[in-house]
């Protein structure tokens, strides 16, 4: 079945469903839709752009994923 023919399907189903499916269906998509959004205060933001600025000009010093997760490894063993 193709994308188009779902949705198709789609529309044809919530034409039909019971309102507490739909609003179920419809809290779903928005969570999901929604997931990735989100608000930074202006300081967070003012961090965000000064380490971006940082890195950019060379200033910072970016750690691979696996250096990190051995950093913090080691510092919960000494813990």
């Amino acid at each position: 079945m193709t994308n188009t023919e779902k949705r198709q399907q789609l529309i044809i189903w919530l034409a039909d469903a019971e309102d507490e499916k739909v609003n179920a269906l419809y809290t779903l998509m928005e969570g999901n839709l929604n997931e990735h959004s989100y608000d930074l205060t202006d300081e967070h933001a003012r961090i965000v752009e000064e380490r971006h600025q940082n890195y950019l000009n060379g200033t910072s010093k970016p750690s691979p994923w696996q250096e990190v997760h051995d950093r913090v490894r080691n510092k919960r063993k000494r813990a």
